[in-house]
């Protein structure tokens, strides 16, 4: 039985879930779905580095895997109508297994840098063609990258710093190859195998899996965990790596909520109510509690306790303590009746994700 690295990822999200979640809480977490049930799920979860890793996913695609697992005996149903899976001891061994061989790379970090990562690529690509096809005063090429956001950053680029397109060419190399020092070679083969120059167009992941007879997704990955090894790199360097720094641009932790929690995120600062912040943006109290609850996950100093008293908190961690479950249904019925599923969530969301504590 030979499993692609779609099939390894599937697992290990199917274990890390714990036939908490049903399948398709996998499905939507790999794709990236940014709603405030899988957002809350890749943070309780510990699963936010593989946030939209295999995006995009088809669902018939992720359908055949699941497949596949299933006649292979690496997953089962706990109950066939609620469509909760969890992996067989035969997958746990085979899982193990497979990241021995080919672990998830450390800086993998999918919620964090995906969106940032593709701006990079997007600007790096595009200067290198450019640069290429100016120093080999080729004037007669098609640029790689279509979007015209992207070839107005690198026109403006070049007129405030490409006034001698060697130099630049020569700090940009500097700059790419001492990045990638900080991945495998094999990483580093994939990343300057998808570059297009003045004598050649990149390859595509699939080409390059094939040339290299490698796994396709697994090449992939590959390929995203350098950009964000190189995000990460230059995070800690801005001052030594100026032209990389620009193509990712700043920081800030706002950014990694959705716009519209964003907004509400404000509104909460500004010191508005639940109910005043529903009726200002036209939007069910439930929207609003879904925008708080992912506020939470993303900053750990935002306070809880104006939505959940201490003594709820208190009840509610000893359930979760007790039950070691982050299902909502089986904590709600273990507490008293006046304690909501929202003030579940937030508890959860504080205590029950990666920097769990009590």
């Amino acid at each position: 039985m030979s499993l692609t690295y779609r099939s390894i990822l599937i697992l290990y999200c199917i274990q890390k879930l714990n036939g908490e979640r049903t399948i398709y809480g996998t499905f939507h977490l790999l794709n990236g779905k940014k709603s405030s049930q899988t957002i809350g799920d890749a943070n309780l979860f510990d699963l936010t580095f593989l946030f939209g890793i295999l995006r995009p996913l088809e669902r018939a695609c992720f359908e055949k895997e699941i497949k596949f697992l299933r006649e292979n005996a690496l997953i089962k149903e706990m109950d066939p109508s609620s469509k909760k899976i969890t992996l067989t001891s035969n997958g746990k061994l085979i899982l193990t297994k497979e990241l021995k061989k080919r672990p998830i790379p450390i800086h993998l970090d999918g919620w964090k840098y995906n969106e940032r990562s593709q701006l990079l690529w997007r600007r790096l690509s595009l200067l290198i063609q450019v640069l290429s096809n100016l120093i080999d005063e080729n004037k007669r090429y098609t640029p790689i990258q279509q979007d015209e956001s992207i070839s107005d950053w690198v026109k403006a680029y070049l007129m405030r710093y490409g006034h001698n397109r060697f130099t630049l060419a020569d700090t940009l190399y500097k700059e790419v190859l001492q990045s990638l020092e900080r991945v495998s070679e094999l990483e580093a083969s994939i990343f300057v195998m998808r570059l297009t120059s003045s004598t050649r167009i990149g390859y595509t992941i699939e080409q390059i899996s094939s040339f290299l007879d490698e796994d396709e997704v697994w090449c992939q990955v590959l390929f995203i965990h350098t950009l964000h090894t190189i995000i990460q790199h230059v995070e800690k360097n801005m001052l030594h790596l100026p032209i990389l720094a620009s193509m990712i641009g700043s920081h800030h932790e706002d950014a990694l909520l959705t716009t519209s929690t964003q907004k509400t995120y404000q509104l909460i600062i500004e010191g508005k109510t639940i109910e005043e912040i529903a009726l200002v943006r036209n939007l069910k109290r439930n929207t609003i509690e879904d925008h708080i609850v992912e506020v939470t996950h993303q900053q750990p100093n935002f306070t809880i306790e104006p939505f959940v008293s201490l003594e709820h908190q208190q009840l509610i961690l000893a359930a979760y303590k007790e039950l070691h479950t982050k299902q909502l249904r089986p904590l709600k019925e273990k507490l008293p009746d006046g304690i909501s599923y929202f003030e579940i969530r937030l508890v959860l969301a504080r205590f029950g994700g990666k920097h769990e504590s009590y």
